[in-house]
């Protein structure tokens, strides 16, 4: 029998209402913009929860709500464990009682977009060693201004084909397709974040229309950039991305 958390809550599309999680319900979570919302209340349930937050699915979102300042030392042990769940975002005791608080900080264009990315790939193991980190975080940081993987293997002062091995050698997908997708995922968070015209956001990032754009986010990702606009966090479009490499 599932058993039911007054601290864990799921937060999904079209993200008006928190429902409360249950025990085993994470194996029918529809990952496309789902968030999970945990409300650090319960001294004697933390540590239980904080295993489950560690163990949600891939590509599961996490907003974390403090306790209050006075209450905060009763759950002191499990807050200097937070950094290792990945949250998305962490909000004061208050936010819990407020869907746009949440859903403001689960849309907010990440402030360091490269690092998070590579923060979550590596805690997935997708990317094993210290070459690999490197390259990915690069490509990442160069994405939003790099539109060809010649450019990008010059301004990495390296080869496609020596790029190319280092990749080739774990089974992941090729340089030209990190950076596209690196492009997409850069606009994605700017498009959740940002109400300005898909098609401008298009051509601040340097597509050379809207219709190549969104042709591209459908070939790569799937979905069009309306769509995207519904379901937010970034984590998912990773996992949706590494799938559709796959196969």
């Amino acid at each position: 029998m599932s058993t039911r958390s007054q601290s864990l809550y799921l937060f999904l599309p079209p993200y008006q209402e928190f429902t409360t999680w249950e025990e085993g319900s994470e194996h029918h979570i529809r990952r496309r913009g789902a968030a999970l919302v945990w409300q650090i209340i319960n001294p004697e349930t933390a540590e239980r929860e904080l295993e489950i937050v560690r163990n949600r699915p891939r590509g599961v979102s996490l907003i974390i709500v403090l306790p209050s300042a006075s209450e905060i030392y009763r759950v002191v042990g499990v807050i200097r464990e937070l950094s290792s769940t990945m949250p998305r975002g962490v909000l004061p005791a208050s936010a819990i009682g407020s869907v746009e608080a949440v859903r403001n900080v689960f849309s907010s264009y990440p402030r360091d977009l490269p690092l998070r990315v590579l923060q979550y790939l590596t805690h997935h193991g997708v990317l094993p060693t210290p070459q690999l980190r490197t390259d990915v975080l690069r490509i990442f940081e160069l994405a939003p201004h790099t539109p060809s993987i010649q450019k990008l293997c010059r301004q990495m002062y390296t080869s496609r084909r020596t790029l190319g091995r280092h990749f080739d050698a774990h089974g992941l997908p090729v340089p030209s397709h990190w950076l596209q997708f690196a492009r997409l995922l850069h606009l994605a968070t700017r498009i959740h974040g940002d109400r300005k015209a898909i098609f401008r956001l298009a051509a601040q990032a340097g597509y050379p229309d809207g219709f190549t754009m969104s042709n591209q986010m459908k070939r790569l990702l799937g979905i069009r950039p309306t769509e995207l606009r519904q379901y937010l966090g970034y984590e998912w479009i990773i996992e949706d991305w590494l799938e559709r490499e796959s196969n």
